[in-house]
């Protein structure tokens, strides 16, 4: 496919912003004939966010709808015709419906002399209420997973372990395309490991949202875009990647679209094998003498084969009602071995005790969804209905052998089985009523029905048998049911804007393991209301104040009173009597468009109540439990600034860092839980393009130490690079990158307390790596290089 790219429409400011219609028509230069379905685009200036996307009619007309006293450059694609770039200075300024007329396209290739025109998204485009993150032009994230790629976005952390914050909170929301996804209904840190970044379109980082949105998650929403192309005839790309460790796989994303229907389809199937090791000091006191102490040594390797496949279709039933349905088939099976080594120390001798646990993960998963769209004739009035199923089976056995020196006799015989049946129901109807180009309001109604069903055994072998140990068999049936109702009003008042929101959600939570007989029942009713202000300056800066109240519920497996038997020195247990966290966030942004980027700086506060936090309890035996318990509360500062900037046509540099305080304070059983940290996060990126064909980048990340209710987390780092060359006459391209190059990024932890202390370091599975990833594309193009030279910074 050859592009033809044309329409520079640059707008002169215009005080008071208002609605234009641009409007032409596209045609055959030679026989006159017209151009239907040919791609209409307008992006705008300096950040190239997309302002307009559509087709043209079947006689070759458009009509883009835009806003004035900003600035665009516009495109129109079809393919077997070739480039040609049109200046218009009569668009100058445009503050009235414009009519561009009739447009000669010439199939083959023209040899274009004027000023280039590329449009190119930036790696990050700013929004006062989000931030937007274009996979594809992170060099690094060239054939790695979800988790890889998060870890990448400014705002947003994924430790060695693959936990993820942002801003320093781990309660964070994840979606894909703005809702829940079968892809993540493993849990939030093993989903994204195992899916492919190849199948992400971009990531949004919504740090206070709005009522529509359903308010789990008190940091924000992360919302996972997925690629799906809308471009006439078939189209797509293919992909390939090999690395050390071991990260293997394939890939693909197709569409075919005709007339009414456009068909796709996404598909990945992966190899991955990661080593980790951890090591740790337990130390055990009694008033000032160390009564106890051993060291823990851990090697393993995860990981095995998994993918995925996705088909679905688009059917336009006409101009005003679009119906959408897919389904999602997900396998997976891992193979994870581990040997976890104690030395005890009496004061006197040593002690080796040698623990080996094997242990098989295989994971199902199928999800279906139905999406109707309607929208009405003169108005951009929208409604939308979604179903969406989601059904996941995960099965985890392990084998453990624990014996006394190198290979003592009579070894400890034990076997663990956990089963996990999840389901989900999702129905949700939205729906957008403009009064006029400056009022509208929207409402919804949403109902997320969940079940789960986990079952946990461990058995240990006695005198040649196997018994079922009790403190490790339950059966926990979680059912989990939330209503909602959202209605959202917004208003713009020449330069001002504001939006205010109100959700109510219902939620109806049972948690009972059915041997034991412990019961949780959670029953209550909340409301969630949100605001935003808005002021622009003018077209280069604009300010925001937002509020918005929000919730973390407790994740199921925080519930369970067992978890994983790996390590029964220093196991995770869940606490049944969980309550849910709510946060009160505000924030004030401040953006500004520059000649050669984007600036973004935020202040923001939050107060929860209800903190969950996982503390650690000493036992009198010499070994630790890890447990979740609700503190009183948290207040967290911050301040934020992200900045991208092109100061070169070959140099793009992106940073962002994050100031924050947190003041914690609660206590349990007595101990004084509370805290207060300083600390910071931030990375740079820049990319190098070495002419027309190769780029290079390089990313610096650093995350500074912080106190914790026990103790401390220590500073962490790493350094990321990668390079990029086209082959295949522009069709593919070729990636090197290398994660952690010094493989620095490492968890260390200190927990200090009067009668305990310890100190760890742990890389699971995220250690240094290489990947090398060929990316082809067909019937597309390549989107990259500049806007336009007049608007970049000097050579």
């Amino acid at each position: 496919m050859r592009k033809l790219l044309f329409i520079l429409l640059l707008l002169s400011q215009y005080t008071i912003a208002q609605e234009v219609t641009i409007s032409g028509k596209a045609i055959d230069k030679e026989n006159g004939e017209p151009l239907p379905f040919a791609t209409v685009i307008f992006y705008q200036l300096p950040d190239t966010t997309t302002a307009f996307a559509g087709l043209t009619e079947d006689d070759g007309s458009f009509k883009a709808q835009l806003t004035s006293g900003k600035n665009y450059f516009g495109a129109i694609e079809y393919i077997g015709y070739g480039s040609m770039l049109i200046t218009n200075d009569e668009l100058r300024p445009l503050n009235q419906n414009f009519n561009i007329g009739e447009i000669g396209l010439s199939s083959g290739t023209i040899s274009l002399d004027a000023v280039e025109v590329r449009a190119e998204k930036s790696q990050m485009e700013f929004e006062l209420d989000k931030r937007v993150f274009n996979v594809g032009k992170d060099l690094t994230n060239a054939g790695n997973t979800a988790a890889d790629i998060l870890d990448r976005v400014p705002s947003v952390n994924v430790d060695p372990e693959g936990n993820l914050t942002l801003r320093g909170s781990s309660g964070v929301q994840i979606l894909i395309d703005g809702k829940p996804s079968g892809l993540l209904s493993s849990g939030d840190t093993e989903a994204l490991m195992r899916m492919q970044g190849d199948i992400i379109d971009k990531i949004e980082v919504i740090t206070n949202p709005s009522a529509r949105y359903e308010a789990e998650g008190e940091a924000g929403i992360i919302n996972i875009i997925m690629k799906k192309n809308q471009e006439k005839g078939f189209n797509g790309s293919f992909g390939l990647n090999t690395g050390a460790p071991h990260n293997h796989g394939a890939s693909y994303n197709l569409n075919y679209r005709k007339k009414d229907f456009n068909f796709f389809s996404n598909f990945g199937i992966d190899y991955r094998r990661s080593p980790g090791y951890g090591f740790s000091t337990q130390d055990f006191f009694e008033g000032n003498n160390l009564i106890s102490s051993y060291t823990v040594d851990t090697d393993q390797k995860r990981g095995g084969i998994g993918g995925y496949v996705q088909f679905g279709t688009d059917w336009n039933i006409n101009d005003y009602n679009l119906l959408t349905g897919s389904v999602l088939l997900r396998r997976g099976r891992d193979k994870n071995i581990a040997t976890v080594i104690y030395e005890d120390f009496d004061g006197l001798n040593t002690e080796k005790t040698i623990r080996v646990v094997d242990e098989t993960e295989e994971e199902r998963n199928i999800e279906s969804s139905i999406n109707y769209k309607k929208t009405f004739e003169g108005s951009k009035r929208e409604f939308n209905l979604t179903f969406k199923y989601i059904f996941d089976k995960e099965l985890e056995l392990a084998d453990y052998e624990q014996f006394i020196g190198n290979r003592g006799e009579n070894p400890l015989i034990q076997y663990s089985s956990n089963t996990e049946d999840e389901t989900n129901t999702l129905i949700q109807a939205d729906y957008v009523h403009p009064f006029n180009k400056d009022s509208k309001i929207e409402t919804g109604l949403r109902a997320a029905l969940r079940t789960i069903d986990n079952v946990f055994t461990v058995e240990e072998q006695q005198n040649g048998v196997m018994v079922t140990l009790p403190d490790f068999d339950d059966n926990l049936a979680y059912q989990e049911n939330i209503y909602a109702a959202y209605f959202i009003g917004a208003h713009k008042f020449n330069r001002m804007s504001l939006q205010a929101g109100l959700r109510a959600e219902l939620s109806d939570i049972n948690a009972q393991l059915q041997k034991s007989g412990q019961n949780n029942d959670q029953n209550y009713f909340s409301l969630f209301p949100s605001s935003t202000f808005s002021y622009e300056l003018n077209k280069e800066n604009q300010l925001q104040v937002s509020y918005s109240r929000r919730l973390s519920r407790p994740y199921f497996r925080r519930l369970l009173p067992f978890s994983n038997f790996n390590n029964p020195r220093n196991n995770s247990i869940g606490n049944p009597g969980l309550r849910p966290e709510f946060t009160n966030s505000t924030e004030m942004g401040y953006l500004r468009y520059t000649q050669n980027g984007t600036f973004l700086s935020s202040v923001y506060y939050r107060h929860t109540t209800g903190v969950i936090e996982q503390i650690v309890i000493p036992s009198d035996d010499g070994t630790t439990i890890r447990y979740p318990v609700n503190l009183a509360q948290r207040n967290a500062y911050g301040l934020e600034m992200n900045y991208t900037t092109n100061p070169y046509k070959w140099l793009d540099i992106t940073s962002d860092i994050n100031f924050y305080r947190a003041l914690v304070s609660g206590s349990f059983e007595g101990q004084d839980l509370s805290s207060d940290t300083y600390s910071m996060n931030g990375r740079i990126s820049s990319k190098f393009t070495m002419g027309e064909l190769s780029q290079i980048q390089v990313t610096y990340d650093y995350d500074a130490p912080r106190n914790t209710t026990q103790g401390r987390v220590l500073s962490m780092s790493s350094f990321d690079a990668a390079g990029s060359l086209d082959v295949f006459k522009g069709k593919g391209t070729l990636t090197l990158s290398v994660r952690d190059l010094f493989n620095t990024r490492k968890r260390r932890t200190v927990t200090d307390l009067p009668d305990f202390k310890s100190e760890s370091v742990f890389q699971w599975r995220r250690a240094r790596s290489f990947v090398l990833s060929l990316n082809y594309r067909l019937n597309q193009e390549k989107h990259r290089g500049d806007l336009l030279d007049g608007e970049r910074g000097g050579e």
